[in-house]
């Protein structure tokens, strides 16, 4: 038998060194790569170093442009609106001071975990490195907050690298970055974009062997408690039939505060020092903690020795800090059915830790309905909180900065199954009630969009309220005025320590508002309140409503 030798031939391979041609360029394939992703928006602060993609932004209309007037209330939109949708979110800034404003609201979106693509310009090709203006490493700068960030030093890479970086900040709710020298935005790029693939969002399964492993150790327990965060987004129902097959008290996160109705005789209100004292003695008392779609763990409110099961999306998220009885990776949408209706959960006798549960929320409920129900002047915060709830749309959006008011609001706001609650959650940086509102209007304008603030948070993004009047946003702003930083106060009051710092002499809200182009009320009383809400809600402009009040303790502040 001959063997036949392959003689080299002098032809190429086949389709060697055909690439398609350069159809489009830099700011043109930017723009299209993202309308194939469903781009609706980006966030973002005029600079010399993106002319040429704001022009390509300004030829078409599938894309809108917010011009803001910060990059970091820029930053924050994107993060309030990708924590929102659960999708990818943009925000753009120039070069140096620019790029480097952007970093408060991309640390935000990098601490709560929620995509965002961060685009920035950058000095010519020729003046990398250099001492040419306005430049400095920008992969340096942003090192310590973005999951990749990436310069494009040629146009044909920037396909790959856009890609890679949409892909990771999907996959992996991480913040993404992309340099983009001046010069190169008109040059021409090889490549196509690529539309957005159903794979990047098929949720991690769990097999049903490990959920029956679940519903066993559930089943054995005669006290459990159920721990849920916003994992449960998708399975609420399957979760509080979860609770009432097994008589198990609910304690949520902020977040995900209106995922369980605040009204069922098993809800037990929130957890640490914004929650409630139900929450932390049933977690005493408890055998099991079943912590669903949570990573909110404060140790100073939790039991130390319990026995834990966590279930997580998020491998990286389970068992930080504590020794688990079990940990679960996988999607709770796909799981709940399966785990709620399994039969072995109904056959233990817990009416008597179910009555406990019940007892407990229901005085729990009882403090807090005495607090709302306070008048005078100032206004007490849990009465402005109350108030708050009671206007709020079945599906408001409410956004909640960072401050005593959080804490306030978590205690005292009874939320509705519809409604989102947006807050800076690891971050917990001043300012971002504001502009998440902002974003809540534009992304879902059918919603009622509601900030809640105070006066030494809302003056590091006030700028923003005139985007909103610009952009013609009917949102409500709600400013407590109490004169003072009154988290740091309280606790460096609580520690003895002297109070430097903690004044604040805060502007004429209510003119400020005025002066960007909204609407500017005051209230004194809880009845002025009530009479601005209801003026607000026929305003189709944004209104603040600059509310007088009480400087209060929340109970247990340490320093």
């Amino acid at each position: 038998m001959s063997v036949e030798t392959l003689t080299p031939s002098k032809e190429k391979p086949v389709l060697a060194g055909q690439r398609p041609a350069a159809r489009r360029t830099v700011a043109q394939f930017i723009v299209e790569q993202l309308r194939l992703w469903s781009v609706e928006r980006i966030y973002g602060v005029i600079g010399d170093a993106n002319f040429r993609l704001l022009d390509e932004l300004g030829k078409q209309q599938s894309i809108r442009y917010i011009p803001c007037r910060h990059e970091g209330g820029a930053a924050l939109m994107a993060s309030a609106e990708s924590k929102l949708s659960g999708r990818l979110a943009v925000c753009l800034a120039t070069s140096g001071p620019g790029m480097a404003n952007l970093l408060n609201g991309l640390a935000d979106a990098a601490a709560d975990r929620t995509p965002v693509l961060a685009i920035t310009g950058q000095v010519e090709t020729s003046k990398l490195g250099t001492r040419a203006k306005q430049y400095i490493d920008q992969q340096k700068l942003i090192a310590a907050i973005a999951g990749r960030s990436e310069l494009v030093a040629h146009p044909d890479a920037l396909p790959e690298l856009l890609e890679r970086a949409m892909v990771q900040a999907v996959t992996m709710g991480q913040v993404a970055h992309l340099s983009i020298p001046t010069d190169l935005y008109t040059a021409p790029v090889r490549g196509e974009p690529k539309p957005y693939s159903p794979h990047l969002h098929q949720p991690p399964l769990a097999s049903a062997a490990d959920i029956a492993k679940l519903a066993e150790l559930i089943a054995a327990a005669d006290r459990p408690a159920l721990y849920v965060g916003r994992g449960i987004a998708g399975c609420r129902d399957e979760v509080r039939r979860l609770a009432e097959t097994i008589g198990a008290p609910v304690i949520t996160t902020l977040p995900a505060r209106s995922l369980f109705p605040n009204d069922h005789e098993l809800y037990a209100g929130g957890l640490g020092q914004a929650g409630s004292e139900a929450a932390s003695t049933l977690l005493g008392e408890c055998d099991l903690i079943v912590q669903l779609g949570a990573t909110w763990w404060p140790e100073e409110y939790v039991p130390e020795g319990k026995r834990i099961a966590q279930v997580d999306r998020n491998p990286a998220a389970i068992g930080i800090g504590r020794q688990l009885a079990l940990g679960l990776t996988g999607d709770l949408a796909g799981m709940m059915p399966q785990l709620a209706g399994d039969g072995r959960l109904a056959k233990r006798d817990r009416s008597a830790w179910k009555r406990r549960a019940i007892e407990a929320a229901a005085a729990w409920k009882r403090v807090i309905e005495s607090e709302a129900r306070q008048g005078g002047s100032p206004i007490a915060p849990q009465s402005i909180m109350h108030i708050a709830a009671r206007h709020a749309a079945d599906d408001a959006v409410i956004a909640v900065d960072t401050g005593d008011h959080t804490l306030w609001f978590d205690r005292i706001f009874q939320a509705k199954p519809s409604q989102r609650i947006l807050v800076s959650g690891r971050w917990r940086t001043l300012g971002f009630a504001l502009p998440a509102a902002v974003a809540a209007k534009l992304s879902q304008p059918k919603r009622q969009a509601i900030a809640i603030a105070g006066d030494g948070g809302v003056v590091q993004t006030i700028a923003e309220f005139q985007t909103a009047a610009e952009q013609k946003l009917p949102l409500v702003l709600i400013v407590l005025n109490n004169g003072s930083y009154a988290m740091e106060k309280h606790r460096m009051e609580a520690g003895g320590i002297e109070t430097v710092g903690s004044a604040i002499a805060a502007p004429d809200f209510a003119k400020l508002a005025e002066a960007f182009g909204g609407v500017g009320l005051r209230a004194g009383t809880p009845e002025e309140l009530e009479q601005c809400m209801q003026r607000a809600s026929s305003e189709n402009r944004p209104v603040l409503i600059d509310a007088a009040a009480e400087p209060a303790v929340v109970p247990h502040t340490q320093p």
